[in-house]
């Protein structure tokens, strides 16, 4: 049996972990908790959750349970909004000729590098958590009764080569467009039932850089208990 601790940036994230990511890998062997980043302590102990306010916040987050030293630890954490001061993010975006996944991959070996934690296994969803909406666009439309939404959806996706290739823009990123089109859309509610819906094998089929992380987690239950190659 791995245990496995995943900080989510946010409420929609945690939902997707609890409904659907948890269960999945416990099939595995591997059995999940998921934690929200917390941005800031108050006196009275607590504090705020949800958001990515500084990579201090996040660095501090994953030292946090880390300190469980018989647990494996995990981000779900959007490409999309990464503060300034993430490590290599400059560089890695001022470099010409990469795809937004060879960027979050390198920005995932500079994370990884920095915490310096072999139990430490981090992931940037390309461009945010949103992006596996469209991995299935008839699930979308399903889900809000409006069957126009799979030809405008698919559209999206085939100008953008795939659902994790959607970019980065303040309009354009996924949820952005999402929201744009569907006004009802409730990231909370919606994002992770419609997830849920689609299916993490269908998921997986369209998006790549997912794909690759859901494997690895998988293979954590291995029986060897070999961590697997971090990529």
């Amino acid at each position: 049996m791995t245990r496995l601790l995943i900080l989510a940036e946010g409420q929609s994230e945690e939902v997707f972990a609890k409904r659907t990511l948890i269960p999945h890998l416990s099939d595995f062997g591997v059995y999940g908790s998921v934690t929200i980043l917390r941005t800031k302590r108050i006196m009275s102990g607590g504090g705020f959750r949800g958001g990515v306010s500084s990579y201090a916040k996040i660095r501090q987050n994953v030292l946090e349970l880390l300190g469980d030293t018989n647990a494996r630890v995990t981000t779900l954490l959007d490409f999309y909004g990464l503060p300034e001061e993430f490590p290599a993010r400059a560089t890695t975006l001022a470099t010409l000729g990469l795809t937004a996944r060879d960027k979050a991959i390198r920005l995932q070996q500079a994370f990884a590098a920095d915490i310096n934690q072999p139990r430490f296994i981090p992931f940037l969803a390309l461009h945010e958590f949103e992006a596996w909406l469209f991995s299935r666009p008839e699930t979308v439309a399903e889900h809000f009764g409006n069957p126009a939404l799979t030809a405008t959806l698919t559209n999206i996706v085939q100008q953008a080569g795939a659902p994790e290739e959607i970019n980065n823009d303040p309009a354009m990123h996924p949820s952005a467009r999402i929201e744009q089109l569907i006004p009802s859309f409730k990231k909370t509610s919606d994002g992770p039932t419609i997830i849920h819906k689609t299916t993490l094998n269908t998921i997986r089929a369209s998006c790549p850089h997912f794909g690759e992380w859901l494997a690895r987690l998988e293979g954590l239950g291995n029986p060897a208990g070999v961590l697997p190659v971090a990529t």
